[in-house]
């Protein structure tokens, strides 16, 4: 039987619809009946995730609770946050819901270490590296993460806050001038909105959102391209 996924979205917009864009992408259809069911919550009310951890800002667990229980009764097998900081709560909202959340990162790592890939840039929020959330997940899996200095992570930011004004341009313009020339090899795009506006010519970018996709496609019985 095929197992319905459900999406706590919105965190950001823009970044949500590029995730699911690339599930339908990914996914191998001659028809609308060939594509996986998903059930999404486009939840824009979660509190800023690294407000949260970096000072102590409202906290998101409660908003995220409340998603994934409209998305458990409307019928979803499992529930995941189209958000890579989200992940720092995940602990808190699994222990007040009955579906599992899926830990993206980590599965993300292993997928990674299984096709050879050891090594790579984390490149995401301020509220995520502080979390220690990929750098857990890299010591379970045996996966080496760098991470870059205090003024790359503050263009990084800018990127990222830039996406979620709509401003791409502006975004494409710092992570371009700002970030690419910092970095080197495997880069992890491990914040939804970079993926929308990161680029390189000479990095190997790791697109979370489309490795994301490719496993849910298949976790829901679908079909890869």
């Amino acid at each position: 039987m095929k197992k319905i996924a459900g999406i706590v979205g919105g965190m950001g917009s823009l970044s949500t619809v590029d995730f699911l864009k690339k599930v339908v992408e990914s996914t191998y259809a001659e028809k609308d009946q060939d594509h996986i069911r998903m059930i999404v919550d486009f939840n824009t009310s979660v509190p800023d995730r690294t407000t949260a951890i970096l000072y102590n800002g409202e906290d998101p667990t409660p908003y995220l609770v409340d998603s994934v229980k409209r998305l458990e009764k409307a019928g979803a097998d499992f529930a995941l946050f189209v958000c890579n900081t989200a992940h720092a709560f995940l602990e808190k909202v699994q222990g007040q819901v009955n579906i599992p959340i899926l830990n993206l990162p980590k599965l993300a790592l292993e997928k990674l270490a299984s096709v050879g890939v050891r090594s790579a840039w984390l490149t995401g929020t301020k509220g995520l590296i502080a979390s220690g959330v990929y750098q857990r997940a890299a010591r379970e899996v045996g996966f080496e993460l760098k991470v870059p200095d205090l003024s790359v992570q503050d263009a990084v930011m800018n990127v990222i806050y830039s996406v979620k004004a709509g401003k791409l341009e502006e975004a494409r313009k710092v992570w371009l001038e700002e970030v690419e020339p910092h970095l080197d090899g495997h880069v992890l795009l491990a914040c939804t909105e970079l993926p929308v506006v990161a680029c390189s010519d000479r990095l190997k970018l790791v697109d979370l959102n489309e490795l994301w996709a490719k496993m849910i496609v298949e976790m829901c019985g679908g079909r890869l391209r």
